[in-house]
């Protein structure tokens, strides 16, 4: 009669292994889960200057050839001594016309700068050729965010500032959407990791 063979490993090993795994799962679904950004409209790259947030009604034309909006990137500057909010909304007709949506508020670090990804829950969506407006507001905080501009020229909007259209500038922005990776499924992920368990039990046995 066969006897299956008997593996006695240390228990810490084994912890080893099971950490590895969960560990390699998680990441992997975590990872897929982050998709990959796709930009549609946005401004040059250059940086000439910044302006305040306060100068409301703010923000920014732009218009999509894509027919969905996930998400708006801007480069905001909190100089003041306590954190921020901000979140932008997206307009249309004006930039105090019908409210479409708007993004996860994030929060600013006080006395600090950095290029911020603001998320739609929902997909916005976009007739595409038709120009619409993204409006950044600061949810809490003080009113110490700037964004920054460039006065290389984007050619399907202005920047508004007070309500009105500076046809010279533009905020520093991009827009697009999220695709979606596919999602590997989770008994997969676990017949790969049971498959280095194995593999692993196998060298220190042969070891």
């Amino acid at each position: 009669m066969s006897h299956l063979p008997q593996f006695n490993y240390p228990r810490s090993s084994i912890m080893k292994i099971a950490f590895f795994i969960t560990a390699f799962v998680l990441g992997a679904r975590f990872a897929a889960a982050q998709g990959t950004f796709v930009y549609d409209q946005q401004s040059t790259g250059t940086t000439d200057s910044s302006v305040a947030l306060t100068q409301t009604p703010f923000g920014q034309s732009f218009t999509p050839t894509l027919d969905s909006l996930n998400f708006v990137d801007l480069q905001l500057i909190d100089f003041g001594s306590s954190a921020s909010t901000v979140a932008v909304n997206v307009r249309s007709d004006s930039i105090t016309g019908s409210l479409l949506g708007t993004s996860t508020p994030i929060m600013l670090p006080a006395s600090s700068s950095s290029t911020y990804d603001f998320l739609f829950s929902d997909p916005i969506s976009l007739t595409p050729g038709t120009q619409y407006y993204f409006e950044p507001v600061i949810v809490s905080g003080g009113s110490s965010v700037l964004a920054n501009i460039t006065f290389i020229q984007y050619t399907g909007g202005d920047l508004i500032q007070s309500g009105a259209a500076r046809t010279d500038r533009d905020l520093w922005f991009r827009e697009g959407v999220v695709t979606s990776v596919p999602e590997p499924s989770t008994s997969a992920l676990f017949v790969i990791g049971g498959g280095v368990l194995f593999g692993y039990c196998r060298k220190r046995r042969t070891g």
